[in-house]
């Protein structure tokens, strides 16, 4: 079984769907996923029989919530894996769009014992048209003829025969850019993090301006310190209805929280990007959404209790 945080990233659901692998979602809190939650999850699974395997997150700026795990539980993770003899996916796309001097060390870093699988993407950091990503997998395997070989090296063979490899001009063109920086993602992405530290900012202003502290409006945000989602809390059932109502008469779309709970919840919560949207237009689109949101009823208070 696979273990996740939730909310979580819908494509692991879908890969999880995909492969016929059960999984179970783990809340996370204010400060992304709690490592005794993990125990404790862990240990319920083999009450009931079955084997809990790996581990899925995201620890930075967490897709959807925009969480960061806190480097204190970074390390308290690590033993959790150990003890519950777990493997850790660690996801981290957004990593590299930290505030300058605030960057946190990837699980993979601070992994001794080699119980971290790595997974990078270039969508964020180059362009998205590449659709290309990279993986660190380090741990050996065995297969039925007694060959040992890296995790890494296993799942290579495997993703030559489902996909008949990576587009070689996608490749060509990341293997450039690499080459121009020295090989150093950090250097390239610097300016790319100031810009959306600038958009981040923005639409924190601009909720903060819309729905004042003081005032009884029922709406409340997260704020996270970089990444590209930010977790709005509303007064009313934050459905599909609700997001086509929003995006055809407001003008202004965004995605329900509760496309991204594995196991129910975030009726009222949304997700907002703003990573692809200058400031201006981060401004017009939080006024639309404050209209949108005054203008819709609240939930009686029994809903979704």
């Amino acid at each position: 079984m696979l273990l996740s945080v939730s909310p979580a990233y819908v494509g692991i659901r879908g890969a999880a769907r995909m492969l016929d692998i059960p999984i179970r979602g783990i809340l996370e809190g204010p400060d992304g996923l709690d490592p005794e939650a993990v125990a404790v999850a862990a240990r319920a699974v083999r009450a009931e029989g079955k084997r809990p395997v790996a581990l899925y997150l995201v620890p930075d700026f967490s897709n959807p919530s925009g969480t960061v795990l806190p480097l204190a539980a970074r390390e308290r993770l690590l033993e959790v894996a150990a003890q519950e003899d777990l493997v850790i996916l660690e996801d981290n796309p957004y990593g590299l769009f930290a505030r300058d001097g605030e960057s946190m060390p990837t699980l993979k870093s601070l992994d001794a014992e080699r119980r971290v699988v790595y997974l990078g993407s270039f969508s964020k950091s180059a362009f998205p048209g590449a659709r290309l990503g990279y993986m660190i997998a380090d741990q050996e395997v065995t297969d039925s003829t007694g060959t040992t070989r890296t995790l890494a090296q296993t799942l290579s063979k495997a993703k030559a025969m489902y996909t008949v490899g990576s587009s070689t001009l996608s490749q060509a063109v990341i293997g450039g850019y690499l080459v121009e920086y020295g090989y150093d993602l950090r250097t390239p992405t610097r300016e790319l993090a100031a810009v959306y530290q600038e958009r981040l900012s923005a639409t924190l202003a601009a909720l903060a301006e819309e729905f004042p502290a003081g005032q009884e409006h029922g709406v409340s945000w997260n704020t996270p310190r970089g990444g590209f989602f930010l977790t709005l809390t509303v007064p009313f059932t934050a459905d599909l209805t609700a997001m086509e109502r929003s995006a055809r008469d407001y003008r202004v779309s965004w995605a329900p929280m509760s496309m991204f709970y594995l196991d129910g919840g975030g009726h009222r919560e949304i997700r907002l990007g703003f990573s692809n949207l200058a400031p201006e237009a981060i401004r017009e689109g939080i006024a639309r959404l404050a209209r949108f949101i005054k203008e819709t009823p609240r939930d009686t208070p029994q809903e979704h209790e």
